[in-house]
């Protein structure tokens, strides 16, 4: 027993310094160590000694996540281990609750209440988290756009304007003044001293320095954050948690009736008629579908995690960006169904052909060759369709066919083929290229606007309709009840 604890001990210590000195290390051989050492427990019959093996895993999993700090960059495996804290945090907590739940006797609703107010809260949170990061975002773009139109030492700018700034926006540029001062490149400053950076905007700046246009690509990624921010700030017909809201008290409301209500009234009918036949099919259908939530704990706790995986999605989508240069699985499935889906193919197309656009212009400027700037498109945050586009187009240019031809055949759009076609406009294609960038800006602010105001009434029409049979299905065995036995009254 004294030699089982004192081994069980030693390797915890062993895997808490493996930890911070070799963290991939320690996170790849950890769960090997814990399943020898649990099973360990149980072949010398001492099962309470079983909770060492936890007990090393999540230790390890601590150390790991902390073992960054001070550091330059975050690691991958520093990732994984944070995700899996947070996984067995949530787990447990859910756990906790549903047990919580179950001593209380309480049904099925309560729970889902629960989940739904933690839902809101910890929506909540995100929505500020990210209004604070787009605000910071904006200011240090701007301030960098400023500081290079005006050709000030960039470090001496960005110090000045983080003086007597305590927000996100001077903690960010004194960072990116700190990597500056140490011999880095504004780029790699940018990425080692604002790891939050979009990676939209960390391509971009990534390929115009390659370009030797920096300047450019900070104003580049200035219009976009500009044109981005005023499409939220415009005045919608409906706020988009609108239908939410109204959905989710719908539920709650339906869930009462059906568990407390319309369950009298299809006794009493049993009682008096012999049968719930007079119920209408509306009220029939609504408790058939009800029913399911609200006789089944199960399906509480699938929406409990369906929650759960919904704030851990959102959280990675704030907290961690994309990886331009290495989408990961989930950033490609998304990609190629927004590729693929009728409305947002559109929006998917006009976003990345507008982001191709500024980018060849830039390229242009600098005296880059054509197949170079495409070259050089491929590095920017686009969709993964769309970029398979932009090789083919590589590939048939290195060819050496013609560049318009070459577009249409590789499906980059009849737009960049007609700003390269020679035998029209020879030697305009920057020209071309600044208005097809106008134009493409403008019609997807436009087109943005036209799907909102088409679409949100069409839901809002069908939200109606939703509730008005929800209503409906709920009052009408009242009039069937009253109307019944008004008939035995006065025959």
């Amino acid at each position: 027993m004294l030699n089982f604890t004192a081994v069980a001990t030693f390797i915890l210590f062993l895997y808490a310094v493996l930890g911070y000195k070799k963290p991939g290390v320690a996170l790849v051989t950890v769960p090997f160590a814990a399943f020898a050492l649990g099973y360990a427990a149980l072949l010398t019959q001492t099962e309470e000694k079983v909770l060492y093996a936890p007990t090393l895993f999540i230790v390890t999993l601590i150390v790991v996540a902390v073992s960054t700090r001070g550091r330059e960059s975050h690691m991958r495996y520093h990732q994984l281990a944070s995700w899996a804290l947070l996984a067995i945090i949530l787990v447990f907590l859910l756990s906790g609750a549903l047990a919580i739940f179950a001593l209380a006797g309480a049904g099925p609703v309560v729970p889902l209440l629960f989940f739904f107010g933690i839902a809101v809260v910890v929506g909540g949170l995100i929505a500020h988290a990210v209004v604070s990061r787009r605000v910071a975002e904006a200011h240090v773009f701007s301030i960098l756009g400023s500081s290079m139109r005006q050709n000030l030492p960039l470090p001496m700018a960005l110090d000045c304007a983080a003086t007597g700034r305590s927000d996100a926006t001077g903690q960010i540029l004194r960072r990116i003044k700190t990597w500056l001062v140490k011999g880095y490149s504004v780029t790699e400053a940018v990425r080692r001293g604002y790891p939050q950076c979009r990676s939209w905007a960390l391509a971009m700046l990534v390929v115009g320095e390659r370009l030797n246009q920096v300047p450019a690509a900070v104003k580049a990624v200035r219009a976009e954050i500009k044109s981005r921010t005023s499409e939220r700030h415009r005045l919608r017909p409906v706020h988009p948690f609108y239908p939410v809201v109204v959905l989710s008290i719908m539920v709650v409301l339906a869930l009462g009736l059906v568990t407390f209500v319309l369950p009298q009234f299809k006794m009493t009918l049993e009682e008096v008629v012999g049968g719930s036949e007079l119920l209408p099919r509306s009220t029939r259908a609504l408790m058939r579908v009800t029913s399911v939530f609200a006789e089944s704990i199960s399906v509480a706790v699938l929406l409990g995690v369906a929650v759960f995986i919904w704030l851990a999605i959102c959280l990675r989508r704030v907290w961690r960006g994309r990886r331009s240069e290495r989408p990961t699985i989930l950033s490609g499935a998304g990609d190629f169904l927004r590729w693929h889906l009728p409305i947002f193919h559109w929006f998917e197309r006009n976003r990345s052909t507008l982001q191709v656009v500024e980018l060849m212009r830039m390229s242009f400027n600098a005296g880059t060759p054509v197949n170079e700037a495409i070259r050089g498109a491929l590095g920017l945050d686009i969709n993964v369709c769309f970029k398979r586009r932009l090789r083919k187009w590589l590939q048939r240019v290195e060819r050496g066919e013609d560049i318009a031809a070459a577009a249409r055949a590789a499906g980059v759009g009849r737009a960049l083929a007609w700003a390269f076609d020679n035998s029209d406009h020879a030697g305009d294609a920057p020209a071309l290229l600044e208005m097809l960038e106008s134009y493409y800006r403008s019609n997807y602010s436009y087109r943005v606007n036209l799907t909102r105001f088409i679409l949100w009434p069409c839901g809002i029409i069908l939200l109606g309709l939703t509730v008005g049979f929800v209503v409906y299905a709920t009052y009408a065995p009242m009039v069937v009840f009253l109307g019944y036995f008004a008939e035995q009254i006065y025959p």
